[in-house]
């Protein structure tokens, strides 16, 4: 699987070309020979389909005319080919990764990671030869065998070839394995290529700024810098900083991400008006809201013998978000070259042809013929394999006598032939020192993550955003579970989401939401500005907020929990007011505060629940409130048989409308988890304490899957200080882990803090599935309840 799968679907980068290879006898040195490119390949049917470009359109889309004449310089260059570089030898490491996580809580979990490491010999006449040297898989939920007969089906599927004539030097990584090549023209129906010719339509461009370096031997090389602005915010044009070799025009670094989002939902409507008609009405809300983005991505090359520009760096994040599911991609590629013109020529790479659809069919023919071709080929596979099982055949060996197997192919719409030659011996390309220690290393030293991090962040600053298009983009909306959630104050109730992009990364959005039980309408008006990495947003609200400081009562999760068992966990006040935020929203979530609010008491309206009455409320004390808060996740590790901390840092401080009832609160949650030979224990140490007069929304309450299990959440067991130990003991981890638990915690007044008594407790034994996003616990209360109690919930830190 592609590690940018879940974008790439939906993106389909589709592009079309066809090469013509020229003769390396009569390329002369530094020649730049024109690849052929524009006739679509062999199977793809589909046109280009772009907006004409106009008079207007030439004249708005270059700030300058430096721009415009470096950017036509670039668009020859991404269609021509040194004819110099006849061949080059190059190890190159690929790493992709992962993740999942419930979007806005929690943390992400390390899902799926795989890494291989290639040696790479290139000649133009030829192809590509590769070795895999090393390769590995892990996947954190799956059992170990699993793992491994996963990574050796990736280890031939994935593996990059970091330069030949006809590859798209910035969206490579996109289709690093499909049949298609170099974007001659822009397709609006996919990615929108700046340097494609009709991006003057889409694009304006303005010049940055400059570097000059001196070669050894005198040369000097002037770089200068692009910026690329879209000329509307939509999910397929981008918004960077290219940077050109003046002389030659060829790209020699990138970072860019895509304008806005990409909403599912409306890129299929506007695709195909019927496409939705099929789905059961039911199904929507519960896949809602579905949603993509790249957040950065960024292309770096260097130069060899003074004179050749190579990939070195290809990086890229992004997400996928389905309902209140949440995947995190990220995918790096890294090259080092050990010669350059110094093959002087590979044996010939003998591929068998594969069969393409016939021209006569429609682009949906096309992809109906595709599917079957699969789905014949995917039967074949398990007619085989069972009768390998049953004893009915003999399984052909995949190995040769050297125990390696080989594999050929072409790549890039039939036009590159590749041999790739794989160890059988699995241990030997898991443990091989061209890999790093560990796959779960973080990679830093490997991909020069600090000198690519600069790079992004000067080229995708806050400032970096198309222009303003008040009335152009149509509004999305936003619905589903994600927005679904009952308790004892609402009932059911569900919220409809409107937002309207303005362009320059502002957007305006309106919430709407009524529960069922006390009928009280709650909404939240709000102006955003964001560059996908961090976000600035103001809001006007009435709202109701949970007072606890653990989970998320008011999730889909929690809300289940509530409805089936009559375990509402959350205490609930309301709030009206206004508030300014600033989040981080890509690495360790930060999140600063300024709020000016109304509280007061949610009334528990809602008597139904399939389980037992629900506890009381709390009774809020009524006031102005305006003050600050700070909210910082940190996690340490992603190997859940390994060493790993997760650290919450919560901060929040407000003076209230009355004399003398300001407040201060602060806590820290650590959990620490360490293998103890076959076993995996998690420890967690949490405290917190306040100043000041304490509202009762405002303190802590213990008690619950996230605190005390055993012990049900109450008002009675309140205070403005507490303390809180956990620890965890359980299996090498795989998809599903048993566990055995003992929890104990202390609230009460802070003043009493070393007065502690007989603490809140609780013992038990649980299973949590994929590292603790799902959790299932039977819990036996010590003190001060003696009762039994099983709870379902999601995001466990263990």
């Amino acid at each position: 699987m592609h590690p940018l799968l879940a974008i790439a679907l939906v993106a389909q980068v589709q592009v079309d070309v066809t090469t013509r290879r020229d003769s390396a006898d009569t390329a002369k040195k530094d020649k730049q020979v024109t690849v052929s490119v524009g006739a679509p390949a062999s199977g793809s049917r589909r046109q280009p389909r772009r907006i004409p470009v106009t008079e207007e359109h030439l004249r708005t889309a270059f700030k300058s005319a430096e721009a415009r004449s470096l950017l036509l310089r670039a668009r020859a260059m991404r269609l021509a080919q040194d004819s110099a570089i006849k061949s080059y030898e190059a190890t190159t490491y690929l790493r992709m990764s992962a993740g999942m996580g419930f979007s806005k809580i929690g943390r992400d979990r390390l899902m799926f990671r795989h890494e291989s490491a290639t040696l790479v010999r290139w000649h133009h006449e030829s192809g590509a030869w590769i070795e895999v040297k090393g390769a590995r898989t892990v996947i954190p939920v799956a059992p170990e065998e699993a793992q491994r007969e996963a990574g050796a089906d990736m280890d031939t599927d994935v593996t990059p070839v970091p330069y030949f004539p006809g590859q798209e030097p910035l969206l490579d990584m996109f289709n690093d394995s499909n049949d298609e090549g170099l974007q001659r023209q822009v397709d609006d129906r996919s990615i929108v290529h700046p340097l494609a010719e009709g991006s003057e339509a889409y694009y304006t461009y303005a010049v940055g700024d400059s570097v000059l370096f001196r070669l050894p031997d005198g040369t000097q090389v002037a770089l200068r810098e692009i910026l690329v602005r879209p000329r509307v915010p939509k999910w397929n044009v981008t918004v960077g900083s290219l940077w050109f070799d003046v002389r030659t025009g060829q790209l020699v670094r990138a970072a860019y991400r895509f304008a806005v989002p990409m909403d599912i939902w409306a890129v299929v409507a506007e695709e195909d008006s019927t496409a939705q008609d099929d789905i059961p009405i039911w199904v929507k809300p519960l896949i809602s809201p579905m949603r993509a983005q790249m957040t950065a991505m960024a292309v770096e090359y260097g130069l060899y013998q003074g004179r050749f520009w190579l990939p070195r760096l290809r990086s890229a994040e992004g997400s996928a978000q389905v309902s209140f599911m949440r995947v995190p991609i990220n995918f790096d590629q890294r090259f080092s070259y050990t010669s350059v013109n110094a093959l002087d020529s590979l044996p010939t790479i003998k591929v068998a042809v594969r069969p393409r659809p016939p021209d006569s069919l429609s682009d949906a023919g096309v992809e109906k013929w595709r599917d079957s071709v699969r789905e014949v080929r995917r039967a074949e596979r398990r007619a085989s394999a069972d009768s390998i099982k049953n004893g009915l055949k003999v399984e052909k060996p995949r190995c040769d006598s050297t125990n390696t197997r080989m594999v050929t192919e072409y790549r890039r719409g039939a036009n590159l032939p590749v041999a790739i030659r794989v160890s059988c011996d699995i241990e030997k390309l898991v443990n091989a020192p061209e890999l790093p220690k560990s796959i779960y290393d973080e990679g830093e030293l490997v991909f020069g993550a600090a000198e690519r991090d600069a790079l992004i962040k000067e080229a995708l600053s806050m400032g970096a955003q198309p222009p303003f298009a008040i009335g152009i983009v149509p509004p999305s909306y936003k619905f589903g579970l994600e927005y679904t959630r009952f308790n004892r104050v609402e009932g059911l109730s569900s919220a409809l989401v409107v937002e309207q992009n303005l362009g320059a990364g502002y957007t305006v959005s309106a919430l709407g939401r009524l529960g069922h039980a006390d009928l009280e309408p709650n909404f939240e008006l709000g102006l955003a500005r964001s560059n996908l990495i961090k976000t600035y947003r103001g809001r006007v609200y009435n709202r109701l907020v949970s007072a606890g400081d653990w989970g998320n009562p008011l999730s889909f999760g929690s809300s289940l929990s509530a409805l089936l068992f009559g375990r509402d966990e959350g205490f609930y006040y309301r709030a009206s007011g206004v508030e300014l935020e600033r989040v981080r929203e890509v690495g360790h979530p930060l999140s600063l505060r300024l709020f000016a609010e109304r509280q007061r008491t949610a009334a528990a309206d809602n008597e139904f629940s399939l389980g037992p009455r629900f506890i009381p409320n709390l009774t809020a004390r009524t006031a102005q409130y305006a003050g600050a808060s700070m909210r910082f996740r940190h996690t340490r590790g992603l190997n859940p048989n390994a060493f790993r901390m997760f650290t919450d840092l919560r901060m929040e401080t407000a003076v209230s409308d009355s004399a003398n009832e300001g407040y201060g609160r602060g806590a820290l949650d650590l959990t620490f988890t360490q293998r103890l030979g076959p076993a995996v224990a998690a420890l967690t140490v949490a405290g917190g304490s306040t100043t000041g007069s304490v509202p009762a929304q405002r303190r802590w309450f213990l008690g619950g899957t996230h605190t005390v299990r055993g012990q049900r959440p109450d008002t009675a067991y309140s205070g403005n200080a507490f303390w809180l130990g956990r620890l965890e003991i359980g299996r090498a981890f795989q998809a599903a882990r048993p566990v055995v638990f003992g929890d104990v915690g202390w609230v009460g007044n802070r003043d009493s803090i070393s007065v502690v008594g007989r603490p809140m407790s609780g013992v038990g034994v649980g299973l949590s599935i994929m590292d603790g996003l799902i959790r299932f616990d039977l819990a036996r209360g010590i003190h001060p309840q003696r009762r039994m109690r099983f709870d379902m919930y999601l995001e466990g830190r263990f």
